[in-house]
């Protein structure tokens, strides 16, 4: 099988045409690439004075299948260990190093959090899935855990509540939700398509739409409500870490506020299941 050839070299050979744009692009991009693979597509198109488009149609040029392609590919190519697993990690770091550096990125991504996340938005989303009929949660990939564990957690309140990772579940419980319906949408970049396209037929049936994404992603255009969950790693070059870990920390924020709203009803639901758990419980 033939290896692909390497993209900074791509971009000086004749073997493709590059425009008057793309070359602008592929200065750039020459001359600090560690750097582009940390950039937004819209940080790069304004380097080089062009469109976001036309940084896509440069990629499939290049033969990826998009910006993010774009980056992993490039990524791999400048790494010193070809590791894209999480970033600053190398291999030869020891146990004890993982333990330091991975507790420092949680750390950090989590201390990031509390200046992001707009109570007066948090107290808004609550106070919505306090008065609602049912609660939808709606994750896909990496998200999937974090809408299980929202429902892990929104059930013991007494509401009927559902975790929906499948497009095509998703597609069907946007269809028939209403204004009395709130619906969750969780996703760290804001770009996947299904989850986009899913918001928006919610809301256009009249659910009101919570998004734990970025506030400037497409998702969040679609959400009423959008907690600004966001951190420095790039997803789109190392497996999601703390991406998912403070996710998992909005929910806890969403659903004790929720808690306080609804006071003496969810009190007597938590003993109550506590006290059935008790028989579960081993005493050896």
């Amino acid at each position: 099988m033939q290896a692909k050839a390497s993209l900074l070299q791509l971009m000086n050979s004749s073997t493709i045409r590059l425009s008057k744009s793309d070359k602008k692009l592929a200065a750039i991009i020459q001359a600090d690439p560690a750097v582009v693979i940390h950039q937004s597509i819209a940080v790069l198109a304004t380097a080089a004075d062009v469109s976001e488009p036309t940084v896509n149609r440069f990629c499939h040029k290049l033969g990826c299948d998009g910006y993010p392609d774009f980056k992993l590919r490039l990524a791999q190519e400048i790494s010193s260990n070809g590791q894209l697993f999480v970033d600053n990690l190398s291999r030869d770091d020891d146990s004890s190093m993982v333990i330091k550096k991975i507790m420092s990125s949680i750390q950090g991504s989590i201390q990031s959090l509390a200046n992001t996340i707009d109570p007066t938005v948090l107290d808004a989303s609550a106070e919505a899935i306090a008065q609602c009929k049912s609660v939808h949660f709606f994750g896909m990939g990496a998200s999937s855990s974090v809408a299980l564990d929202a429902q892990h957690k929104f059930f013991r309140f007494g509401m009927p509540v559902i975790a929906h990772t499948d497009y095509i579940n998703q597609r069907m419980a946007c269809s028939m939700m209403d204004s009395n319906d709130v619906a969750v949408f969780i996703s760290y970049t804001g770009r996947t398509d299904a989850m986009i396209i899913n918001a928006e037929l919610a809301k256009q049936c009249g659910a009101v739409v919570i998004g734990i994404t970025a506030q400037t992603s497409v998702l969040a255009a679609q959400c009423q409500y959008v907690l600004n969950a966001v951190t420095a790693e790039d997803t789109d070059l190392f497996t999601p870490m703390t991406s998912r870990i403070i996710h998992l920390a909005v929910i806890d924020m969403l659903a004790t506020s929720v808690a306080l709203k609804l006071g003496d009803r969810v009190e007597r639901n938590i003993k109550a299941i506590k006290k059935n758990l008790a028989a579960t419980r081993t005493d050896r």
